[in-house]
């Protein structure tokens, strides 16, 4: 996730690798777009998109996760004023 952090409103970018089947990006305070391989199909595993920090998100720190098989993913993310 870059950058970590972002203030209500603000676009953050993702990028998550998953050799195995990645299930759904979930956050409490982001709207996220869908996720797209390279078009050039370079690294069919890792997976590119875009994410809006919602209006409505207080400022403190939150969890972005998914899951990659039958393993469990997460990042933190801070919502900042």
């Amino acid at each position: 996730m870059s950058p970590p952090q972002g203030a209500a409103g603000s676009t953050v970018s993702l990028d998550v690798a998953c050799l195995d089947n990645l299930g759904a990006v979930h956050s409490p305070v982001l709207d996220i777009g869908d996720l797209k391989g390279n078009p050039e199909g370079h690294q069919p595993w890792r997976l590119f998109g875009t994410a809006t920090v919602r209006s409505n998100a207080a400022a403190g720190q939150y969890q972005i996760s998914t899951t990659c098989g039958a393993r469990e993913l997460s990042t933190p993310f801070t919502v900042i004023q």
